[in-house]
């Protein structure tokens, strides 16, 4: 049965720092009011999006979705790449009508944002204030956005959001450091990176690695989507000297059944945070390039 995406300003895009539990149920928090769930999703120009919840929080409707939009098989593969997912959440937030996105995700710690070449260790977060993509993904269906209004990338991530996540991200015991800002690298998907791959990125600038955020960020700038993320490292990047602190998936899967809970509660108090006093200033608005639909002139 067809569904027609509610109306909502706010939305969350969970990742794997929550994967571990049911959002927000888990959460068992009396402020968050589970309205409705979309186990179908919603048809998008992409194909059709995994399944989303709207929330009220602070009064306000937030769409939310697990793992960054992927679906997962029987096997446990995702069906659809990541950058594919990404175009079916946005599809949903444009015709939702947000206008400010939180997201969240687990990384690898390639190095400190304050002491180049230190090691960022497991529990560590970093706000991300800039991401690099070293690789294109194939296209996937018809460009969002906008031809008269072309989308810049100074300042890829809400400077008014990155705050509330910050202040706090700082409140959270857990949190063994809390960074702002951090550079995110988007890795290929489908398998981890090599050791020779994460020297490459850490003299490249990269403070923590993934594979999703470089798929959302441009096109929540394209759509006029205030955005920002939080990444909790996870593990050390390949190669650093400290090891992997799970080298067996119970290791792994301790970890995340531990930091679901905390994560989702700093996601919402930041979000709340932003809904009952506002965002805060950003420049996100000032970076576009206007009319160029005007061009190529006809005849050039």
């Amino acid at each position: 049965m067809a569904s027609t995406v509610p109306d909502a300003k706010y939305a969350l895009i969970g990742g794997s720092g929550t994967w571990g539990m049911r959002f927000p149920e888990d959460l068992g928090r009396d402020d968050v009011e589970l309205v409705e769930v979309f186990d179908e999703g919603f048809e998008t120009s992409y194909g059709r999006s995994i399944g989303f919840k709207l929330l009220r929080v602070a009064g306000e409707h937030v769409l939310r979705t697990a793992m960054h939009g992927v679906r997962y098989g029987d096997g446990g593969f995702p069906v659809e790449p990541p950058w594919v997912a990404s175009h079916q959440v946005a599809s949903v937030f444009r015709d939702a009508g947000v206008k400010w996105a939180l997201v969240e995700g687990s990384v690898g710690g390639i190095q400190s944002p304050d002491d180049p070449g230190r090691p960022l260790p497991p529990w560590s977060v970093t706000i991300t204030d800039d991401f690099m993509m070293l690789w294109s993904p194939s296209p996937c269906g018809p460009p969002l956005g906008r031809r008269d209004k072309v989308a810049r990338y100074k300042e890829p991530f809400c400077a008014g959001l990155r705050r509330a996540l910050f202040a706090r991200s700082l409140r959270e015991p857990q949190f063994a450091a809390v960074y702002d800002p951090g550079v995110y690298v988007c890795a290929p998907a489908g398998r981890f990176e090599s050791a020779v791959e994460i020297q490459a990125f850490a003299h490249l600038g990269a403070h923590t690695v993934g594979q999703t955020l470089g798929h959302e960020a441009p096109l929540m700038r394209q759509l006029g989507i205030h955005f920002a993320s939080l990444n909790i490292v996870s593990n050390h990047a390949e190669g650093a000297d400290e090891g992997w602190s799970g080298e067996d998936a119970g290791g792994m899967g301790d970890f995340y059944a531990t930091c679901a809970p905390i994560v989702g509660n700093v996601m919402v108090d930041a979000l709340k945070h932003v809904i009952s006093e506002g965002p805060g200033a950003c420049n996100c608005d000032s970076y576009f390039l206007d009319r160029l639909d005007a061009f190529p002139v006809p005849g050039a």
